[in-house]
């Protein structure tokens, strides 16, 4: 409920700025009716969304919740993309009105060619939502992912790890979507499964996507851990779904698995469920080293975690390799990476990262429960172990 609230009230900020910088900045905007009639006429369209979002939550109706909270989400993607480009146009904007103070007016010719100019800026912002809502509906790649260890066993060389992390089976990813997955994934013969988090969001489907993945063949199994949405829709009840599967979860523990003669160490961090404060961060840290405390020294070792902050912690204990999710890449990428890797490096968005002799994989998963993608198309890697 609290982010239900939390969201809508961003929404009407959104709104509000958006109608204060077209009445004060592009009066010439505001003045068609038909741009008026949109932005007034939306609202109430949010509010009918908003509604059906919070009767779904309490009643657990999925195909309401794909409807209000679609409806919310759409529009407000289409107001904030209204607002970045009101925001961009603006110095343009103010520096025009302050040279038309000190000479002259501009041409007819020049007047149209700014006009034509700054209409482009809001046409490419909605023509890049229409392009990540539609991207956000493709299905989620496999593809295989080489990663180099120096200290990699001679019997895992060439081990084919495949890494499932936010289905959020729910209003947008349903059921069939991962037993098609799933499908696609078998043909790839992977010896290993990881799964880390956010399963599943309509909790009437959770034990069934367990069976799917339970029924996935593997040479060595499939395990998985906790993500944050486990604890939103209630972890104990997931715990208790897990009983009635042979899927391990693994939370502040591990695993060791022989293989041919050789250690593998799988391991599962819990997950904080908000990860904010000191608190949050030095309980992620206490469950990396509880998930690892038991491990074999000689073994390789693998670390579920949700958060790929979990690196940090890793790395100074040894751990081989980290799997994360949770960050959907922010949604905007280029090349491989989150639009945003660059400001927050500390975070680990999206990609392949390394930390002393540890290495990270944080995919940007399988679902969503935003519908927009933007060069950030869904994903279940492939992980590919080879010697350097």
């Amino acid at each position: 409920m609290r982010f239900a609230l939390s969201f809508m009230a961003l929404y009407i900020a959104v709104f509000a700025l958006d109608l204060i910088l077209l009445r004060t900045l592009q009066p010439g905007w505001w003045q068609r009716l038909w741009l008026r009639r949109l932005l007034y006429g939306q609202f109430p369209l949010a509010v009918l969304g908003s509604a059906l979002w919070l009767v779904s939550r309490e009643y657990r109706l999925n195909d309401l919740l794909a409807v209000g909270w679609g409806i919310l989400a759409v529009l407000f993607l289409y107001l904030g993309s209204l607002l970045i480009a009101l925001v961009l146009s603006s110095p343009l904007l103010l520096a025009h009105k302050v040279w038309a103070l000190i000479d002259p007016p501009p041409a007819p010719a020049r007047r149209a060619f700014l006009g034509r100019a700054l209409i482009a800026l809001p046409v490419a912002g909605a023509g890049g939502v229409s392009y990540g809502l539609a991207r956000s509906h493709s299905q989620a790649a496999l593809r295989e992912t080489p990663l180099y260890f120096n200290n990699l066993p001679a019997p895992l060389e060439g081990l084919r790890v495949l890494h499932i992390s936010d289905i959020h089976i729910g209003p947008y990813i349903d059921l069939a979507d991962l037993e098609k997955l799933l499908l696609r994934a078998e043909g790839l013969k992977p010896d290993l499964a990881l799964i880390t988090g956010d399963l599943c969001d309509h909790m009437p489907d959770y034990l069934d996507a367990l069976r799917l993945l339970e029924a996935l063949p593997t040479r060595l199994g499939s395990y998985c851990s906790l993500g944050n949405h486990e604890y939103i829709r209630g972890v104990h009840r997931v715990r208790r779904l897990f009983d009635q599967t042979t899927l391990p979860l693994l939370v502040d523990n591990g695993q060791a698995i022989d293989v041919d003669g050789t250690g593998l160490y799988i391991a599962g961090a819990d997950d904080p469920r908000y990860l904010r404060s000191q608190e949050s961060y030095a309980r992620l840290r206490a469950s990396v080293e509880k998930a690892v405390d038991t491990a074999p020294r000689e073994a390789f070792s693998i670390l579920m975690s949700h958060r790929s902050q979990a690196l940090d912690y890793a790395s100074p204990l040894g751990i081989d390799l980290v799997l994360a999710g949770h960050t959907h890449g922010f949604q905007l990428g280029f090349g491989g990476r989150s639009l945003f890797d660059s400001l927050m490096p500390d975070r680990y968005i999206w990609g392949q990262y390394n930390q002393r002799q540890s290495q990270l994989y944080t995919t940007c998963g399988v679902g969503h429960w935003l519908p927009f993608r933007f060069g950030c198309p869904p994903e279940a890697p492939l992980i590919v172990l080879h010697k350097a």
